[in-house]
């Protein structure tokens, strides 16, 4: 019985608990990146990252390594980041601005659209070679842009961005909503980093409520509050006061809602918070917000989601202002890659505090992400030993019940979203996805 046989697949998978091999296996890997990663769809930045024309930054989708660029018509394109005379890659400079992209083993030359721009000493080449050739760097199959969000999917066929997304674009909404100029800016660079474990473990960590008062326990004070994030100093409309006084984690953590929705997205609602921010900085976000959205504005200001996952590649944070992008590099090697988000039109402190924020919890020093990696590296090494053969995910199980579209809602330490995340894994493993 081979990997790609679907009771395989199947064996590796059930209703609460999955095999060590779902994360350790390099075949179960393999398929993944060609029943998964290039089928759904991946973000692959945000357009403001490329505001100029000529302006380029480069990722991976899928393992392969892509160039998102503004062209001089003002249009974002999405290419394949290798030559089409020889296949080397072309640009390597993580952003940059550029007229052309141009080879370094041959000089061959493209526009910021991907259009064959020449090649040097073209006499050599039979009259007509060059332009009959079809020599454009190739574009990923299909693109989309929501809100800013730039998406594309390597299958040339298949649901649609809107299907795809379901209820999920309400998130991204959310998240964009509370920009009194209605729009997202990255403007502060990313945080690039690699970890060495599977990229499945930080999915399924994203959304875990039951982790937080174990892992992060450097973060919190005996009494059982966790650290507050500062933001503008002085001021409320910039600090993040994650928990109401005198009560205990767990117990406030029970009643927040996890959820998720058909295709394995899932999303986990706002931690508690002291409420009634105040102070000149959190006053003047809400006069530019109600004179945008007027008898809207208090709904749009409102943080209504910690974390909301785009199943297989992505999520937002919305406190601290930033999308991840989870790129696998191999079957026990993840990238990931920060991109802080600017909500225009709010004041500058607002702005300066986030970026405070993602320095202290998720850089790669941060004190919140480094406690992640370690226990995801721990998991990944530990995986590989013999023993009990199964991974278990039995907390709250039977308690969710998705509705006729694949949505389903429960509450707290229920790791009723990693479950989710597994069916949908065997839906695009098995074909059903």
């Amino acid at each position: 019985m081979t990997v790609r046989d679907e009771r395989a697949l199947r064996d590796l998978v059930k209703s609460d608990r999955v095999h060590r091999d779902f994360y350790t296996s390099p075949d179960v890997f393999d398929l993944e990146m060609e029943r998964i990663f290039a089928r759904a769809w991946l973000l692959v930045g945000h357009d403001s990252q490329v505001p100029n024309p000529g302006d380029f930054v480069t990722t991976t989708l899928c393992r392969h390594p892509v160039i998102m660029s503004r062209h001089r018509d003002g249009r974002v394109h999405v290419m394949f980041n290798r030559c089409s005379h020889r296949g080397a890659q072309i640009c390597t400079e993580p952003r940059g601005n550029a007229k052309r992209f141009e080879c370094p083993y041959h000089g061959w030359v493209y526009d910021t659209d991907g259009r064959h721009a020449g090649a040097p000493y073209p006499a050599r080449y039979a009259d007509g070679f060059l332009k009959a050739g079809g020599f454009d760097l190739a574009a990923v199959p299909r693109l989309a842009i929501y809100r800013g969000f730039v998406f594309a999917s390597l299958g040339a066929e298949g649901p649609g961005l809107d299907d795809f997304l379901g209820p999920m674009k309400s998130h991204i909404d959310a998240m964009v909503d509370r920009a009194p100029g209605g729009e997202v800016e990255a403007s502060a660079g990313a945080f690039r980093y690699r970890f060495g474990a599977n990229w499945k473990i930080q999915m399924e960590n994203q959304n875990d409520l039951y982790h937080p008062m174990f892992t992060h326990a450097s973060t919190t004070a005996r009494d059982g509050t966790q650290f507050r994030r500062h933001g503008a100093e002085d001021d409320e409309a910039g600090r993040v006061r994650l928990l109401k006084e005198n009560e205990a984690l767990n117990e406030q953590w029970e009643e927040l809602p996890v959820g998720g929705h058909r295709y394995g997205h899932t999303y986990m609602g706002m931690f508690p918070m002291n409420k009634g921010q105040s102070g000149p900085v959190h006053e003047r976000y809400r006069a530019a917000m109600e004179a945008r959205y007027g008898d809207r504005a208090e709904r749009a200001m409102a943080v209504r989601f910690h974390n909301s996952i785009f199943y297989p590649q992505w999520s937002i944070q919305y406190l601290t202002q930033h999308i991840r992008l989870m790129n696998p590099v191999s079957v026990d090697c993840t990238e990931n890659v920060i991109i802080p988000l600017r909500l225009k039109g709010a004041p500058e402190e607002m702005w300066r505090a986030a970026l405070r924020s993602n320095n202290n919890s998720h850089s790669p020093a941060g004190m919140v992400m480094s406690d992640d990696m370690e226990v995801w590296v721990r998991c990944q090494n530990a995986l590989t030993s013999p023993g009990n053969d199964w991974v278990v995910f039995a907390r709250g199980a039977s308690e969710e019940q998705a509705d006729n579209r694949g949505s389903f809602e429960v509450r707290g330490t229920s790791e009723a979203n990693a479950r989710h995340q597994h069916r949908a894994w065997l839906g695009y493993m098995c074909g059903e996805a």
